[in-house]
Protein backbone atom coordinates (compact mmCIF):
# COMPACT_ATOMS: atom_id res chain seq x y z
CA UNK A 1 0.00 0.00 0.00
CA UNK A 2 1.38 3.40 -1.01
CA UNK A 3 -0.29 6.34 0.73
CA UNK A 4 -0.45 10.08 0.08
CA UNK A 5 1.07 12.93 2.09
CA UNK A 6 -2.12 13.68 4.03
CA UNK A 7 -2.58 10.06 5.08
CA UNK A 8 1.08 9.86 6.05
CA UNK A 9 0.78 12.99 8.19
CA UNK A 10 -2.14 11.42 10.04
CA UNK A 11 -0.17 8.22 10.68
CA UNK A 12 2.85 10.19 11.91
CA UNK A 13 0.70 12.15 14.38
CA UNK A 14 -1.01 8.99 15.66
CA UNK A 15 2.36 7.24 16.06
CA UNK A 16 3.88 10.15 17.99
CA UNK A 17 0.77 10.67 20.12
CA UNK A 18 0.25 6.92 20.73
CA UNK A 19 -3.41 7.71 21.52
CA UNK A 20 -5.39 10.54 19.92
CA UNK A 21 -9.03 11.30 19.08
CA UNK A 22 -10.47 12.20 15.67
CA UNK A 23 -11.34 15.66 16.99
CA UNK A 24 -7.75 16.34 18.10
CA UNK A 25 -6.44 15.06 14.75
CA UNK A 26 -8.78 17.41 12.91
CA UNK A 27 -7.57 20.36 15.03
CA UNK A 28 -3.89 19.53 14.48
CA UNK A 29 -4.31 19.31 10.70
CA UNK A 30 -6.96 22.04 10.38
CA UNK A 31 -9.32 19.54 8.71
CA UNK A 32 -13.05 19.15 9.10
CA UNK A 33 -14.16 16.25 11.32
CA UNK A 34 -15.88 14.70 8.29
CA UNK A 35 -12.66 14.71 6.23
CA UNK A 36 -10.67 13.12 9.06
CA UNK A 37 -13.36 10.51 9.72
CA UNK A 38 -13.33 9.42 6.07
CA UNK A 39 -9.56 8.79 6.09
CA UNK A 40 -9.67 7.10 9.51
CA UNK A 41 -12.46 4.78 8.33
CA UNK A 42 -10.27 3.61 5.44
CA UNK A 43 -7.28 3.03 7.74
CA UNK A 44 -9.43 1.04 10.19
CA UNK A 45 -10.82 -1.11 7.35
CA UNK A 46 -7.26 -1.79 6.18
CA UNK A 47 -6.20 -2.68 9.72
CA UNK A 48 -3.61 0.10 9.94
CA UNK A 49 -5.34 1.95 12.81
CA UNK A 50 -7.72 0.78 15.52
CA UNK A 51 -10.08 2.36 18.02
CA UNK A 52 -9.15 1.95 21.66
CA UNK A 53 -10.12 3.41 25.07
CA UNK A 54 -12.49 6.32 25.49
CA UNK A 55 -11.10 9.72 26.45
CA UNK A 56 -12.48 12.17 28.99
CA UNK A 57 -15.60 14.03 27.98
CA UNK A 58 -15.79 17.82 28.18
CA UNK A 59 -19.52 17.65 27.61
CA UNK A 60 -21.37 15.37 25.22
CA UNK A 61 -20.14 12.04 23.86
CA UNK A 62 -16.78 10.72 25.12
CA UNK A 63 -14.14 10.76 22.35
CA UNK A 64 -12.72 7.44 21.12
CA UNK A 65 -8.93 7.23 20.90
CA UNK A 66 -7.08 5.97 17.85
CA UNK A 67 -3.77 4.12 17.84
CA UNK A 68 -1.54 2.13 15.48
CA UNK A 69 -2.95 -1.39 15.12
CA UNK A 70 0.28 -3.28 15.75
CA UNK A 71 -1.61 -6.60 15.90
CA UNK A 72 -2.25 -6.39 12.16
CA UNK A 73 1.39 -5.76 11.33
CA UNK A 74 3.89 -8.54 11.08
CA UNK A 75 6.82 -8.68 13.44
CA UNK A 76 10.20 -7.25 12.49
CA UNK A 77 13.37 -9.34 12.69
CA UNK A 78 16.26 -6.94 13.19
CA UNK A 79 19.86 -8.10 12.85
CA UNK A 80 22.62 -5.70 13.84
CA UNK A 81 26.16 -6.69 12.85
CA UNK A 82 28.52 -5.01 15.33
CA UNK A 83 32.32 -5.49 15.14
CA UNK A 84 32.46 -8.30 17.72
CA UNK A 85 28.80 -9.26 18.20
CA UNK A 86 25.60 -9.89 16.28
CA UNK A 87 22.39 -8.59 17.89
CA UNK A 88 19.04 -10.18 16.99
CA UNK A 89 15.80 -8.37 17.84
CA UNK A 90 12.18 -9.33 17.30
CA UNK A 91 9.84 -6.37 17.66
CA UNK A 92 6.74 -4.69 16.32
CA UNK A 93 5.92 -1.57 14.36
CA UNK A 94 5.47 0.47 17.57
CA UNK A 95 9.05 -0.27 18.58
CA UNK A 96 8.12 -2.73 21.32
CA UNK A 97 10.86 -5.34 21.78
CA UNK A 98 9.56 -8.91 22.04
CA UNK A 99 12.83 -10.84 22.17
CA UNK A 100 16.56 -10.15 22.17
CA UNK A 101 19.43 -12.52 21.36
CA UNK A 102 23.12 -11.85 20.84
CA UNK A 103 26.03 -13.89 19.52
CA UNK A 104 29.69 -13.13 20.20
CA UNK A 105 31.74 -13.61 17.05
CA UNK A 106 34.71 -15.93 17.41
CA UNK A 107 37.85 -15.69 15.30
CA UNK A 108 37.41 -16.87 11.68
CA UNK A 109 33.69 -17.58 12.26
CA UNK A 110 31.43 -17.45 9.19
CA UNK A 111 29.31 -14.44 10.15
CA UNK A 112 26.71 -14.91 7.41
CA UNK A 113 26.28 -18.60 8.20
CA UNK A 114 25.73 -18.11 11.93
CA UNK A 115 23.41 -15.13 11.39
CA UNK A 116 21.18 -17.09 8.99
CA UNK A 117 21.08 -20.09 11.37
CA UNK A 118 19.93 -17.97 14.32
CA UNK A 119 17.48 -16.13 12.05
CA UNK A 120 15.95 -19.47 11.01
CA UNK A 121 15.27 -20.34 14.66
CA UNK A 122 13.59 -16.99 15.32
CA UNK A 123 11.53 -17.22 12.13
CA UNK A 124 10.23 -20.62 13.25
CA UNK A 125 9.34 -19.24 16.68
CA UNK A 126 7.68 -16.06 15.32
CA UNK A 127 5.90 -17.32 12.20
CA UNK A 128 4.44 -13.86 11.53
CA UNK A 129 7.77 -12.07 10.98
CA UNK A 130 7.09 -10.22 7.75
CA UNK A 131 10.24 -8.16 7.18
CA UNK A 132 13.95 -8.35 8.01
CA UNK A 133 16.17 -5.39 8.85
CA UNK A 134 19.96 -5.66 8.50
CA UNK A 135 22.18 -3.08 10.18
CA UNK A 136 25.83 -3.20 9.10
CA UNK A 137 29.03 -1.41 10.01
CA UNK A 138 31.14 0.17 7.29
CA UNK A 139 29.98 1.57 3.96
CA UNK A 140 26.45 0.53 3.01
CA UNK A 141 24.33 1.22 -0.06
CA UNK A 142 20.88 1.13 1.52
CA UNK A 143 19.15 1.49 -1.86
CA UNK A 144 20.48 -1.64 -3.57
CA UNK A 145 21.25 -3.57 -0.37
CA UNK A 146 25.01 -3.84 -0.73
CA UNK A 147 27.70 -3.92 1.94
CA UNK A 148 30.21 -1.81 0.00
CA UNK A 149 32.95 -2.32 2.57
CA UNK A 150 32.96 -3.72 6.10
CA UNK A 151 36.43 -3.45 7.68
CA UNK A 152 35.65 -5.75 10.61
CA UNK A 153 34.15 -8.56 8.50
CA UNK A 154 36.38 -7.95 5.46
CA UNK A 155 33.29 -7.73 3.25
CA UNK A 156 33.52 -5.92 -0.07
CA UNK A 157 30.54 -5.39 -2.39
CA UNK A 158 28.50 -8.17 -0.75
CA UNK A 159 24.86 -8.22 -1.94
CA UNK A 160 23.65 -9.04 1.54
CA UNK A 161 20.04 -7.97 0.91
CA UNK A 162 19.79 -10.49 -1.95
CA UNK A 163 21.33 -13.25 0.19
CA UNK A 164 18.72 -12.85 2.95
CA UNK A 165 15.78 -12.33 0.58
CA UNK A 166 16.60 -15.52 -1.34
CA UNK A 167 17.17 -17.46 1.87
CA UNK A 168 13.98 -16.43 3.69
CA UNK A 169 11.66 -15.16 0.93
CA UNK A 170 10.92 -11.97 2.88
CA UNK A 171 11.52 -8.29 2.10
CA UNK A 172 14.83 -7.05 3.51
CA UNK A 173 15.93 -3.49 4.33
CA UNK A 174 19.55 -2.62 5.13
CA UNK A 175 21.25 0.41 6.65
CA UNK A 176 24.59 1.55 8.02
CA UNK A 177 24.88 1.02 11.79
CA UNK A 178 25.44 4.64 12.80
CA UNK A 179 22.66 5.92 10.54
CA UNK A 180 20.35 3.31 12.06
CA UNK A 181 21.36 4.48 15.55
CA UNK A 182 20.43 8.00 14.47
CA UNK A 183 16.95 6.83 13.49
CA UNK A 184 16.65 5.08 16.86
CA UNK A 185 17.59 8.29 18.69
CA UNK A 186 14.99 10.18 16.67
CA UNK A 187 12.24 7.69 17.54
CA UNK A 188 13.13 6.45 21.02
CA UNK A 189 15.86 8.72 22.38
CA UNK A 190 16.68 12.38 22.95
CA UNK A 191 15.85 13.74 19.49
CA UNK A 192 12.14 13.23 18.91
CA UNK A 193 11.60 16.99 18.57
CA UNK A 194 14.87 17.77 16.75
CA UNK A 195 15.06 18.17 12.97
CA UNK A 196 18.83 18.74 12.79
CA UNK A 197 21.22 16.69 14.90
CA UNK A 198 24.36 14.57 14.70
CA UNK A 199 25.08 11.23 16.35
CA UNK A 200 28.70 10.43 17.23
CA UNK A 201 29.45 6.77 17.94
CA UNK A 202 32.66 5.77 19.72
CA UNK A 203 33.40 2.04 19.74
CA UNK A 204 36.16 -0.04 18.12
CA UNK A 205 36.00 2.63 15.45
CA UNK A 206 34.42 6.09 15.23
CA UNK A 207 31.49 7.08 13.05
CA UNK A 208 28.89 9.79 12.88
CA UNK A 209 25.56 10.29 11.18
CA UNK A 210 23.74 13.44 10.19
CA UNK A 211 20.00 14.03 10.53
CA UNK A 212 19.36 17.11 8.42
CA UNK A 213 16.05 18.88 7.75
CA UNK A 214 14.15 16.03 9.42
CA UNK A 215 15.73 13.22 7.39
CA UNK A 216 18.89 11.14 7.22
CA UNK A 217 21.67 12.60 5.10
CA UNK A 218 23.75 9.87 3.44
CA UNK A 219 25.69 12.00 0.98
CA UNK A 220 27.03 11.14 -2.45
CA UNK A 221 28.25 7.55 -2.37
CA UNK A 222 26.64 6.85 1.05
CA UNK A 223 29.75 7.94 3.00
CA UNK A 224 28.57 11.12 4.76
CA UNK A 225 29.55 11.09 8.42
CA UNK A 226 32.85 9.20 8.09
CA UNK A 227 34.42 11.56 10.63
CA UNK A 228 36.62 8.79 11.98
CA UNK A 229 38.95 9.28 9.03
CA UNK A 230 39.53 13.01 9.40
CA UNK A 231 43.22 13.50 10.22
CA UNK A 232 43.60 15.06 13.66
CA UNK A 233 47.39 14.75 14.04
CA UNK A 234 49.61 14.82 10.96
CA UNK A 235 52.69 14.00 13.05
CA UNK A 236 51.16 10.87 14.57
CA UNK A 237 52.77 7.46 14.16
CA UNK A 238 49.46 5.67 14.77
CA UNK A 239 48.13 4.02 11.63
CA UNK A 240 44.38 3.84 10.98
CA UNK A 241 42.52 0.89 9.42
CA UNK A 242 42.02 3.09 6.35
CA UNK A 243 45.80 3.26 5.83
CA UNK A 244 46.31 6.89 6.86
CA UNK A 245 48.05 8.05 10.04
CA UNK A 246 46.64 10.34 12.71
CA UNK A 247 42.95 9.78 11.92
CA UNK A 248 40.42 10.52 14.66
CA UNK A 249 39.70 6.78 14.85
CA UNK A 250 43.39 5.98 15.35
CA UNK A 251 43.67 8.61 18.09
CA UNK A 252 40.40 8.47 20.04
CA UNK A 253 38.45 5.22 19.48
CA UNK A 254 38.22 2.42 22.05
CA UNK A 255 40.82 0.52 20.03
CA UNK A 256 43.13 3.55 20.05
CA UNK A 257 42.89 3.87 23.84
CA UNK A 258 43.56 0.16 24.32
CA UNK A 259 46.50 0.15 21.89
CA UNK A 260 48.12 3.10 23.67
CA UNK A 261 47.87 1.37 27.05
CA UNK A 262 49.18 -1.96 25.73
CA UNK A 263 52.15 -0.29 24.03
CA UNK A 264 53.07 1.47 27.28
CA UNK A 265 52.75 -1.74 29.32
CA UNK A 266 55.06 -3.49 26.84
CA UNK A 267 57.59 -0.72 27.52
CA UNK A 268 57.45 -1.80 31.20
CA UNK A 269 55.39 1.18 32.36
CA UNK A 270 53.21 0.29 35.34
CA UNK A 271 49.45 -0.20 35.01
CA UNK A 272 46.73 -1.99 36.95
CA UNK A 273 46.00 -3.71 33.65
CA UNK A 274 49.39 -5.38 33.26
CA UNK A 275 48.19 -8.59 34.91
CA UNK A 276 44.96 -8.58 32.86
CA UNK A 277 46.97 -8.23 29.65
CA UNK A 278 49.31 -11.10 30.54
CA UNK A 279 46.39 -13.32 31.60
CA UNK A 280 44.01 -12.66 28.68
CA UNK A 281 46.39 -11.56 25.94
CA UNK A 282 44.44 -8.33 25.54
CA UNK A 283 42.35 -5.79 27.46
CA UNK A 284 38.84 -4.49 26.82
CA UNK A 285 37.33 -1.03 27.08
CA UNK A 286 35.44 -2.30 30.15
CA UNK A 287 38.82 -3.15 31.75
CA UNK A 288 40.05 0.34 30.90
CA UNK A 289 37.03 2.05 32.48
CA UNK A 290 37.47 0.05 35.70
CA UNK A 291 41.13 1.13 35.75
CA UNK A 292 40.16 4.78 35.14
CA UNK A 293 37.73 4.59 38.07
CA UNK A 294 40.67 3.38 40.19
CA UNK A 295 42.75 6.26 38.73
CA UNK A 296 45.29 4.00 37.02
CA UNK A 297 47.74 6.50 35.49
CA UNK A 298 48.23 4.91 32.05
CA UNK A 299 44.52 4.20 31.55
CA UNK A 300 43.46 7.65 32.72
CA UNK A 301 46.06 9.43 30.59
CA UNK A 302 45.21 7.51 27.40
CA UNK A 303 41.47 7.97 27.92
CA UNK A 304 41.69 11.68 28.71
CA UNK A 305 43.87 12.27 25.64
CA UNK A 306 41.19 10.52 23.57
CA UNK A 307 38.28 12.62 24.90
CA UNK A 308 40.31 15.81 24.42
CA UNK A 309 40.78 14.86 20.77
CA UNK A 310 37.06 14.06 20.55
CA UNK A 311 36.21 17.53 21.84
CA UNK A 312 38.08 19.10 18.93
CA UNK A 313 36.31 16.79 16.47
CA UNK A 314 32.94 17.78 17.96
CA UNK A 315 33.94 21.43 17.56
CA UNK A 316 34.51 20.74 13.84
CA UNK A 317 31.08 19.09 13.52
CA UNK A 318 29.35 22.05 15.17
CA UNK A 319 31.22 24.58 13.04
CA UNK A 320 30.43 22.82 9.75
CA UNK A 321 26.87 21.61 10.35
CA UNK A 322 25.47 23.84 13.12
CA UNK A 323 23.17 21.13 14.55
CA UNK A 324 20.64 21.64 17.33
CA UNK A 325 22.05 18.68 19.21
CA UNK A 326 24.87 16.12 19.23
CA UNK A 327 24.17 12.69 20.71
CA UNK A 328 27.15 10.77 22.09
CA UNK A 329 27.08 6.97 21.95
CA UNK A 330 29.78 4.87 23.60
CA UNK A 331 30.99 3.07 26.70
CA UNK A 332 33.56 5.75 27.55
CA UNK A 333 30.80 8.26 28.28
CA UNK A 334 29.66 6.12 31.23
CA UNK A 335 32.76 7.18 33.20
CA UNK A 336 32.09 10.53 34.87
CA UNK A 337 35.75 11.64 34.86
CA UNK A 338 35.96 11.24 31.09
CA UNK A 339 32.59 12.88 30.43
CA UNK A 340 33.52 15.81 32.68
CA UNK A 341 36.87 16.15 30.90
CA UNK A 342 35.08 16.20 27.55
CA UNK A 343 32.65 18.88 28.71
CA UNK A 344 35.45 21.05 30.12
CA UNK A 345 37.36 20.82 26.86
CA UNK A 346 34.23 21.62 24.85
CA UNK A 347 33.70 24.79 26.89
CA UNK A 348 37.14 25.94 25.77
CA UNK A 349 36.54 25.45 22.05
CA UNK A 350 32.82 25.90 21.35
CA UNK A 351 31.28 29.34 20.91
CA UNK A 352 28.19 30.09 23.01
CA UNK A 353 26.50 31.47 19.91
CA UNK A 354 26.60 28.03 18.30
CA UNK A 355 23.95 26.96 20.83
CA UNK A 356 24.38 23.21 20.42
CA UNK A 357 23.19 20.83 23.12
CA UNK A 358 25.44 17.81 23.71
CA UNK A 359 23.86 14.76 25.34
CA UNK A 360 24.74 11.13 26.03
CA UNK A 361 22.37 8.56 24.49
CA UNK A 362 19.70 7.37 26.91
CA UNK A 363 19.07 4.17 24.91
CA UNK A 364 22.73 3.09 24.69
CA UNK A 365 22.17 -0.27 26.43
CA UNK A 366 19.72 -1.35 23.70
CA UNK A 367 20.73 0.90 20.83
CA UNK A 368 21.60 -2.03 18.54
CA UNK A 369 18.15 -3.49 19.14
CA UNK A 370 16.22 -0.26 18.68
CA UNK A 371 18.26 0.73 15.62
CA UNK A 372 17.31 -2.39 13.65
CA UNK A 373 13.61 -1.79 14.39
CA UNK A 374 13.92 1.91 13.59
CA UNK A 375 15.08 1.18 10.02
CA UNK A 376 11.73 -0.46 9.22
CA UNK A 377 9.61 2.06 11.12
CA UNK A 378 11.40 4.94 9.37
CA UNK A 379 10.82 3.35 5.98
CA UNK A 380 7.14 2.95 6.74
CA UNK A 381 6.50 6.42 8.11
CA UNK A 382 8.96 8.45 6.05
CA UNK A 383 9.00 6.65 2.70
CA UNK A 384 5.29 5.79 2.72
CA UNK A 385 5.95 2.05 2.58
CA UNK A 386 3.37 -0.17 4.25
CA UNK A 387 2.95 -3.22 2.02
CA UNK A 388 6.11 -4.95 3.23
CA UNK A 389 4.98 -5.11 6.84
CA UNK A 390 1.19 -5.36 6.81
CA UNK A 391 -0.21 -8.88 7.25
CA UNK A 392 -3.31 -10.41 8.83
CA UNK A 393 -1.76 -12.48 11.63
CA UNK A 394 -1.09 -11.18 15.12
CA UNK A 395 2.44 -10.36 16.29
Amino acid sequence: MIINDTQMKILEIVKKSKYISRIDLAKKLNFTPAAISKIIKEFIELGVLKETDYGKSTGGRRPIFLTINEQNFGCILGISFAPSKIFFTVGNIKGDILEILSHSISKNEDVLSISTKISEKLLKKYINISIISLVLNGLVNSKDGTSIFSPHYKWKNIKIKDIFEKKFNLPVLIENDVRAMTLAEKMFGHCEKNQNFVLLNISEGIGSSIFLNDDLYSGHGFIAGEIGHIIMDRTSIRKCSCGKRGCLEAEASNSAIINKIISQIKLNNYSFLKETLHKNGTITIEDVLVAVKERDFLSTKASMEAVTTLAHAIDMIISFINPEKIVLVGKIFEESLLLNTLNLELKKVILKEQNCEIVVSKIFDKIHNYSSLAVVIHRMFKDKYIGGVLIERKC
